[in-house]
């Protein structure tokens, strides 16, 4: 597997550098039932969101030619008039390089996926196939130092430290430190001020009594020794999926040490405190003030955020990040390992 991935990496390599110097034509084309007659299928660079193209469909299929391939990386949109409108129906990510690409619906998935040309094959590969070779998931990316490697490091960030993906990043050419992705990253990276295997960042929100409560207030309470820095929104349908189980292991673990202090970067404290009612949330909880997106919060750059929901588990003893993004039974087998080894040490 891993020699069949290695070849795939050279060649996409090979292909994409190509491209960029030749002005090599790409085909992207698709059909499906899926696919809306009279709707648009519209092509934009995955970095600035400039649009590069676009195709009407007809008879449930739609094709498209274009020489200009941008970082590389595009998203593929389908709307519902010639000119984009912000409402689309479906989207998926594809590479741009020479050759045809073409989307094939998977009913199992409930998605489209690109396939066709040699990095569209190898992500196709790397998300459904036997990617389990790798010892570590970084060393797929350090075997693919091209548009498909930044690409997925940039989606390593939800399970890497800060320190691990600039130290991927380093190992890039210089061919490729000025590629717009390249760049993305770096200024994604540079406001983090906390991650695994890094001291926590203390932040600060208001209580439902409108009390500030600080971060470090928790973690450094008498008897806690471990702290699940949960950050949310009510509105967020993932976050909300994840509630039980942490209402669960908050009434398993408190007794023992294990505390939570839940962040939401809701807009609207009424629908917070409606949330809190509703799952019964009886761990602190803060709410940071949002004006417009989420992303553009001082606490969403300095935790290095992808998304929500997205949380951290603090050693309360040193302070230090010893987990990320643990959700429903990883939560819990966590956990369970971190209090029973606490229980052994002590009894010896």
């Amino acid at each position: 597997m891993k020699n069949l991935l290695s070849l795939a990496v050279i060649a996409a390599a090979a292909l994409f550098l190509a491209g960029c110097t030749s002005g090599s034509k790409y085909v992207i084309e698709g059909s499906g039932d899926q696919l809306v007659d009279g709707h648009w299928m519209y092509v934009s660079d995955g970095v600035d969101w400039s649009m590069l193209d676009s195709a009407l469909i007809e008879n449930g299929s739609f094709r498209i030619e274009g020489a200009d391939m941008g970082s590389g990386v595009a998203m593929l949109y389908m709307g519902a008039s010639s000119a984009p409108s912000g409402l689309y129906q479906m989207s998926e990510m594809i590479f741009l390089e020479p050759g045809t690409v073409s989307l094939e619906y998977i009913p199992d998935y409930e998605m489209y996926f690109a396939h066709g040309t040699p990095m569209n094959d190898l992500y196709y590969e790397l998300s459904f196939g036997d990617a389990g070779d790798y010892e570590d998931p970084l060393d797929i990316i350090r075997a693919n130092h091209n548009v498909l490697g930044l690409t997925l490091l940039q989606g390593m960030l939800a399970m890497s430290s800060k320190p691990e993906i600039e130290a991927v990043l380093a190992e890039f050419p210089e061919s490729m430190k000025a590629h717009p992705l390249y760049l993305q990253l770096e200024e994604m990276l540079e406001p983090i001020k906390a991650d695994l295997g890094m001291p926590y960042w203390d932040i600060e929100g208001k209580d439902v009594k409108d009390n500030a409560v600080r971060l470090s207030d928790i973690v450094e309470r008498d008897g806690v020794r471990y702290v699940l820095l949960d950050l949310w929104a009510s509105w967020c349908g993932p976050c909300r999926e994840e509630m039980p189980v942490l209402v669960e292991q908050y009434a398993r673990f408190r007794n023992s040490g294990f505390e939570i202090y839940g962040m939401s970067f809701d807009s609207s404290p009424e629908n917070w405190r409606s949330a809190l009612k509703e799952f019964g949330m009886n761990w602190p909880n803060v709410i940071t003030e949002v004006t417009g997106s989420p992303s553009t919060s001082p606490v969403w750059a300095g935790y290095g955020m992808d998304g929500i929901p997205w949380n951290y588990l603090i050693d309360a003893s040193t302070g230090e990040i010893i987990a990320k993004n643990l959700r429903g039974e990883a939560l819990a087998a966590e956990l369970e390992a971190l209090f029973a080894a606490s229980a052994g040490a002590e009894a010896e």
